[in-house]
């Protein structure tokens, strides 16, 4: 059972149906978008948009396992839980661990992203910006919950407004492209594209690691889980198509911020600013999420791990400050590597390899707990074998393999 409330250390159960999907907008419709597409279409071409379906068909796939999983255990160990459930303990520890530091390396990554874009607004050295921005949002994170929701709500409205922005500028010029033509008629190139657009989807999986700080979670989760990843498909999809409208997409590729390119070339000096300013809210929510979804995977965990206690230790606020805080140091010690390319292909391996065990914990657990109270039930099965994780896993390893071969042949550059 999810830890009473009446427990020193339960977390507090503040957040909506509202809250939470908001919190799943913001953390998929996160840094990547803003930089990442361009790099997209020099893979994809005017099929842009469509390596960003694919991209979210799959990710929509594993949500599937996520909501099955949430609502059957809805703690905010999360993946840690069900891999425990699942394979034992060894294996939900490594799996804890590795979701942790995905997220310290996605912090680390879109810190730099955050610096990027306001050194150039603002004439201040890189890494200094991206470590200030790291401390301030573990403070946001530490005032609680509700704080964090609350500062996640208004960066996500704001995020969104930029990607309207970029809308309006786009609109009319949506039909002045072939938006099927596939670039030198290469399909690899569409599938190196849809997992790099993957990135931009990295962030729905932290839905689940509020499940103890949500009202009625065996409700709410897979709720927002389904709403989070639906909104933002139609959000990426439309975007890409308005983009490659809007500007020849090897010019895209070239740009280091596309979105404001496109922007600042309509409304001059000041769409530049707009964009730039979304990105900084933008960037502002994925690292708030990052650390928010992290900490409380080690939070959990040093509840149930006698070596690492101290982790789950909350404030008078319910916040597990001391994952908080060692979360944003290491996060702040891969900042200074600098190296965004790296870490940001890093962070999407991991992640696939964290979908694919999600999906085959689904798939043991229906073999091996038949009679399992499950709130949500994953549709469609052959025997007790969910079909859905099924599908999920064989396209996350199509897309991993994309991945792993761009981080042996750099076919490109991620740069969120």
């Amino acid at each position: 059972m999810p830890p009473d409330a009446t427990d020193g250390n339960a977390l507090h159960r503040a957040l909506g149906p509202g809250h939470v999907i908001f919190f799943g907008v913001g953390s998929i419709l996160g840094a990547g978008i803003y930089t990442l597409i361009g790099k997209v279409a020099g893979e994809a071409g005017n099929l842009t948009w469509l390596a960003f379906l694919i991209a979210s068909f799959t990710a929509f796939l594993t949500a599937f396992s996520y909501a099955e999983l949430s609502a059957a255990f809805p703690r905010s160990g999360g993946e840690y839980v069900y891999a425990q459930k699942a394979f034992g303990q060894r294996a939900g520890t490594g799996v804890g661990l590795l979701i942790a530091l995905n997220g310290v390396i996605s912090a680390a990554t879109v810190s730099l992203g955050f610096a990027g874009y306001f050194t150039e607004l603002v004439d201040l050295p890189l890494l200094p910006v991206a470590l200030g921005i790291i401390g301030f949002l573990l403070l946001v994170n530490i005032r609680g919950i509700q704080a964090s929701s609350t500062v996640n709500i208004v960066l996500t409205v704001v995020e969104i407004l930029g990607l309207v922005a970029v809308g309006v500028v786009a609109f009319p010029h949506v039909g002045s492209v072939d938006l099927l033509a596939l670039p030198d008629g290469k399909v690899n190139g569409l599938f190196f594209a849809a997992a790099l657009s993957f990135f931009a989807y990295m962030g729905f999986e932290d839905i689940v690691k509020l499940a103890e700080e949500t009202r009625s979670p065996e409700r709410n989760i897979p709720r927002a889980l389904f709403m989070s990843n639906g909104i933002v498909l139609v959000v990426y999809v439309t975007l890409a198509m308005l983009v490659v409208s809007a500007m020849p997409w090897q010019q895209l590729a070239d740009e280091p911020a596309p979105l404001a390119a496109i922007v600042g070339g309509r409304w001059g000096r000041v769409g530049l600013v707009v964009v730039g300013v979304a990105a900084l809210f933008s960037t502002s929510n994925t690292l708030l999420t990052n650390l928010m979804g992290s900490s409380r995977v080690l939070a959990f965990m040093g509840r149930e791990l006698g070596p690492l206690r101290w982790l789950g230790r909350l404030s008078p606020q319910r916040t597990p400050v001391a994952a908080l805080v060692l979360i944003a140091l290491i996060a702040a010690a891969f900042a200074l590597i600098g190296d965004i390319a790296i870490v940001a292909r890093i962070a999407t391996a991991s992640i696939f390899l964290t979908f694919m065990l999600v999906n085959l914990s689904a798939i043991v657990l229906r073999i091996r707990q038949p009679d399992l109270v499950r709130p949500y039930r994953i549709p469609m099965q052959i025997g007790r074998v969910p079909v859905i994780p099924v599908l999920a896993i064989l396209f996350t390893l199509l897309l991993m393999g994309f991945t792993i071969a761009a981080l042996v042949t750099g076919p490109t550059v991620v740069a969120p």
